[in-house]
């Protein structure tokens, strides 16, 4: 029997590693048509490819879940119309076993998504970014014109610019007492993370804390604290590009500073909550091996399959962007359609298997 639960699983994962390369390679070719048009004196077409293929990890992340459902759909549906899923049960496998089998492949793809949205796809956009931002002879800053703000402790600090290798520029410090007064302000055209300091060109510092105002002009100067250095990479980088492990830190920065977090606490529950849909997938694709619907050809379950995916990720990103605008604790905002999609794969395999089935899932 060991053999045979090797044999359904590996049609199935053959099946969905087929479908992600298909749908990596689309993604793969859009971003690429799109970076050529980018390519000039600095960005070279080397650098084009090159910035497009560290970004497959994230495209791998992104489309894991619909490559599972419909990928366990093509390999459920191909042993399905040669039968071979009939000659097994035959020979003893019940629907309940073969739906375990499909879980425990679930179980690798869980694992591979966790591994890649946690540890490869955060470090390959890091990378393709800097390279981007590197071969652009202006050094055009990562943030907006408008620049950045952030509250650290009694003190507010404005960047203008923000380029790669830790320089940033237009920097703006205002520092309040207790009662929420002015008490200095520091000004600095550039400054430049190197050797454990912030060294800063051209700063002007005053201090309002006396009767009399003191200004100092200085060429150069350094400081130890400035802004904390792995918190300021990662506010340069967006949400979905960070490990949870990132993204925990930066919330509870944000939380210290009476910060809003729930854009961030979104994509830290979402590292958790995309892999356990992928598994969720393959309880979606239970109905294609009842008898009723293995009538249907083989382009009608494949068409069904495209159908519920996009229906799916239009769903989970709808919801995702409803629990930013509205009160939904983002927790809830992320695992809902999990909950939603686990209900509605019990209600398939009881309306077509019975309440039986179901009970042996939990079942040994």
């Amino acid at each position: 029997m060991k053999i045979l639960d090797k044999y359904i699983a590996k049609q199935i994962l053959l099946s969905i590693f087929s479908v992600l390369g298909v749908l990596v390679l689309v993604v793969g070719v859009l971003d690429l048509v799109d970076e050529i048009k980018k390519v000039n004196d600095s960005y070279s077409l080397t650098l084009a490819f090159l910035y497009v293929f560290l970004n497959i990890p994230q495209n791998i992340y992104e489309v894991l879940p619909i490559a599972t459902l419909m990928g366990s759909l093509i390999g459920l549906s191909k042993l399905s119309s040669t039968n071979e899923l009939n000659a097994a049960k035959s020979s003893g496998l019940s629907l309940s076993r073969i739906i375990k089998i499909t879980l425990k492949a679930g179980a690798l793809i869980v694992f591979l998504t966790f591994i890649i949205g946690e540890f490869i796809a955060p470090k390959g956009q890091q990378i393709a970014n800097n390279i981007k931002n590197l071969s652009e002879s202006t050094r055009l800053s990562m943030k907006n014109t408008d620049g950045i703000w952030i509250k650290n402790k009694s003190s507010f600090i404005h960047i203008g610019k923000v380029y790669p290798n830790n320089i940033v520029q237009e920097i703006s410090i205002y520092r309040f007492n207790k009662k929420q007064q002015l008490i200095e302000s520091l000004f600095s055209e550039e400054g430049n993370y190197v050797d454990g300091k912030w060294n800063m060109k051209n700063t002007v510092l005053t201090n309002f804390e006396n009767k009399n105002i003191e200004i100092k002009n200085e060429t150069n100067s350094s400081f130890e604290e400035f802004i904390d250095l792995d918190l300021f990479d990662i506010m340069i980088i967006k949400p979905d590009q960070m490990s949870s492990f990132q993204l925990r830190k930066y919330i509870q920065y944000l939380e210290d500073n009476s910060m809003e977090s729930k854009r961030y606490q979104l994509a830290f529950w979402s590292k958790f909550s995309i892999p356990l849909s992928c598994l969720i997938m393959f309880l979606l694709t239970t109905p294609f091996v009842h008898s009723n619907i293995r009538s249907a050809s083989f382009g009608q379950r494949i068409f069904v399959g495209i159908l519920v995916g996009v229906a799916l990720f239009i769903f989970n990103q709808t919801i995702n962007k409803l629990s930013i605008i509205i009160d939904i604790p983002p927790f809830l905002g992320s695992f809902l359609p999990v909950f939603i999609l686990l209900g509605l794969s019990f209600y398939i395999i009881k309306r077509f298997y019975g309440s039986k089935v179901l009970l042996k899932l939990f079942l040994k």
